[in-house]
């Protein structure tokens, strides 16, 4: 009989409250953060209320905000005294990797920043692609593509975290020599391709030319005969 290997679970037991803004500890501070990005937010919650945010209780009486940074320093920005909190009360491990999963539900995490994240939960907190799909509401594949793109040379990284080049053009590159990926995403880059073309371009650089030629020619033949 095959054993089922148990998922990773974190009991995520809270007590909902409303506390002094003041109380609550961040890693970072505005100054990590664009400011015109934050002020606008800030000015989005004087108008609209702020959101909950999820943090864990500290032997100090104080609170370790778990994710949603930029939104709480745009929440303090924004004069709020007070604020509606989910209180945890995690194991110093059981806090990061909760800080790690609430932060990969965040849709506006660029996505290099999500496979920082996802392969920190699975190297360093042992959680399989499957626990980490399961944490974050994200189906494996997903989880897989995503990890994929540390594979990719740094120079190419690069190019996904300063927006030049998409995830969808670098996936592309996988399969690509490592040390010619990088002037294939310039070549992408300076001749506009979409992904599809991406695609194309990248499947023509690894068939060989022989196979090329077959495949253009069985093409040809088809449409021969759809003209008959």
């Amino acid at each position: 009989m095959q054993r089922v290997k148990k998922r990773k679970t974190i009991n995520a037991d809270f007590e909902s409250k409303i506390i002094p803004t003041s109380l609550v500890d961040t890693n970072g501070n505005i100054g990590d953060y664009d400011k015109k990005q934050l002020k606008n937010r800030a000015a989005y919650f004087m108008l609209n209320g702020t959101p909950e945010f999820a943090v864990n209780e500290k032997d100090d009486g104080r609170f370790q905000l778990l994710a949603s940074e930029e939104d709480f320093l745009a929440a303090k920005l924004s004069g709020a005294l007070q604020l509606s909190v989910r209180i945890y009360r995690f194991t110093t491990q059981n806090a990061e990797i909760f800080s790690l999963i609430e932060t990969l539900k965040n849709e506006r995490l660029p996505v290099m920043e999500q496979a920082y994240k996802m392969k920190k939960l699975t190297s360093e907190f042992a959680l399989t692609q499957d626990d980490v799909a399961a944490l974050v509401g994200v189906s494996r594949p997903a989880v897989a593509n995503t990890l994929r793109l540390l594979t990719l040379d740094p120079a190419v990284v690069g190019l996904v975290e300063s927006g030049q080049l998409s995830a969808g053009h670098a996936r592309t590159l996988v399969r690509v020599p490592k040390g010619q990926q990088f002037a294939f995403a310039q070549e992408a880059i300076k001749r506009d391709y979409n992904v599809r073309e991406m695609e194309r371009a990248v499947k023509a650089f690894l068939t060989p030319p022989e196979i090329l030629e077959q495949e253009k020619q069985a093409k040809t033949n088809a449409r021969n005969e759809e003209l008959k």
